[in-house]
């Protein structure tokens, strides 16, 4: 009977997370659920403070009641959220829509042991937990997002592709350091987990979402759900083999895309912070030594319409710090044309969340818990 309650309490939540403020009438009809347990269930949620009623809603017609719409209380509890890169690492503290009241950048430090590291981040935390004090008693929780392989329901961080070789109890060293319950998911998965509540999974129900920088990652909506597989994590474009005998790559095998178009792989032909790569290329094409970056680019849009052939989705949505200029966009996307002429800028489209990459995607991995 609790596990019925709850299943039907998440699914009020998210019918109005995905579509906006509604009259439990309306969230009676797409849920499914009577009217009668949708008026108790959001009498309940009104009373812990999840919901709010906004009153009247005006558009409504026809005789008898009017509706009363009611929405989700999206500063009922605040997230702190860590988002761990092979490069930098980000920090904040966020309402469950996404606003946030602070933010900072580290330096990744992969010269210690990753717990020391992770006790590190937790006092950077603290810190700003004493900032926002005003907040602070509606901290719920600390969601962290990191690249590679993760056992969500143990915590743990089974590889960490280019930042740690071995596993790590990532949940346990944040929890016993800042004293509040911690979650653990893979940063692109966690992404997706956003375009599903606040970005195009609202619009479209099957996405192939693409990360570029500092090295490449991807996820699959399908009819709305986040498509994992069997060990937790599919759809990794980044370890796509596309060169034989190629150079040995973080997830331990050889010749993998990421070896090749991976911020690391082309930095070391020119040196170039992540943010730079628009300002780079063109630099490089004035000075004729382009091709290195080209080939990386039209290698990427390959793999790209090869998955799109497999996968078929309604969009491709890109992020990351390298998909940031829209001269590297469009000349992805001409590539992709090159191989198919369908595959245009209406088709694959830059993330109108990519502005808040560095923590959106742990806000709504924390969101999908508490819903």
């Amino acid at each position: 009977m609790v596990q019925v309650k709850k299943r039907n309490i998440s699914s009020i939540l998210n019918c109005i997370a995905q579509r906006g403020a509604m009259s439990r009438k309306d969230i009676a009809d797409i849920t499914g659920l009577t009217p009668a347990a949708v008026t108790l269930l959001c009498s309940e949620l009104l009373e812990k403070g999840l919901l709010l009623e906004l009153g009247i809603d005006m558009q409504s017609t026809g005789a008898g009641r009017k509706k009363v719409l009611v929405d989700i209380n999206y500063d009922c509890y605040y997230i702190i959220t860590i988002n761990i890169e092979s490069e930098d690492t980000f920090l904040s503290i966020s309402n469950m829509r996404g606003q946030c009241l602070e933010q900072q950048t580290v330096i990744t430090n992969l010269q210690v042991e990753p717990e020391i590291f992770l006790a590190q981040l937790a006092d950077l935390c603290n810190e700003m937990r004493e900032r926002q004090h005003q907040v602070a008693p509606k901290l719920a929780g600390v969601s962290v997002a990191v690249p590679g392989v993760v056992d969500r329901e143990k915590g743990v961080s089974v590889r960490a592709y280019n930042v740690w070789n071995r596993e790590v109890a990532v949940c346990d060293v944040l929890k016993d350091k800042l004293g509040l319950p911690v979650l653990l998911e893979n940063n692109v998965n966690a992404f997706a987990l956003a375009e599903l509540l606040y970005g195009m999974g609202r619009e479209y129900d099957n996405l192939l979402i693409i990360k570029w920088g500092p090295g490449v990652g991807s996820s699959i909506v399908i009819d709305n759900q986040l498509y994992e597989g069997r060990h937790g994590k599919a759809a990794e474009l980044g370890h796509y083999i596309v060169e034989r005998d190629g150079r040995l790559c973080g997830c331990g095998r050889r010749g993998c895309l990421e070896t090749k178009v991976s911020y690391q792989a082309l930095s070391r032909e020119i040196p170039f912070a992540p943010g730079e790569f628009g300002d780079v290329y063109r630099r490089a094409a004035e000075e004729g030594r382009e091709q290195v970056f080209e080939e990386a680019i039209d290698l990427f849009a390959r793999v790209i319409v090869n998955s799109m052939t497999i996968l078929a989705p309604n969009r491709v949505l890109l992020f990351g710090s390298l998909f940031r200029d829209t001269d590297i966009r469009e000349k992805l996307i001409a590539d992709c044309r090159k191989y198919d002429a369908r595959y245009d800028g209406g088709r694959i489209l830059y993330s109108a969340l990519a502005e808040k990459e560095n923590y959106i995607g742990s806000v709504a991995a924390f969101v999908r818990e508490v819903l």
